[in-house]
């Protein structure tokens, strides 16, 4: 009886060290991004932290410091869904790299559906103030 109990302690000492080292495993979903495009008169700039976008664009001179937004991710990237005075505004990123205009390569690329237009562009993992370009 004392050896099974001993059998018992050591398989649960086991499980509990395992279980602690998956607990301990990092989040590997990327949850800010700043994406941009300077497609001439269509260039836009978004930063998502914190379930927020900062959008501005360039035709129309807006900037929309707040917006709340939904998350969608899929298999090959993320949607993030939210409301302007204006309308929906929609940003797609994607795993696929990115070559800007200034010649960088970048981690993901973006799309911008806002206002009847669509816009692709970059992305990089992270919130900043300035776009990497």
């Amino acid at each position: 009886m004392i050896k099974q109990h001993i059998l018992l302690l050591i398989t649960l000492t086991g499980l509990c060290s395992q279980l602690a080292a998956q607990s301990v495993q990092q989040d590997t979903v990327v949850k800010e991004f700043t994406a941009w495009s300077w497609d001439g008169d269509y260039g836009w700039r978004a930063v998502i932290k914190n379930n927020r976008m900062s959008l501005e664009t360039v035709q129309r001179h807006e900037y929309h410091p707040r917006l709340k937004v939904r998350r969608l991710a899929y298999s090959k990237g993320v949607e993030f869904y939210g409301k302007t005075r204006f309308g929906e505004v929609v940003l797609n990123i994607s795993g696929k790299p990115c070559r800007d205009n200034n010649g960088n390569s970048n981690e993901f690329s973006a799309t911008l559906h806002y206002r009847g237009k669509i816009s692709k562009g970059c992305a990089v993992r992270g919130a900043y103030d300035h776009a990497p370009t």
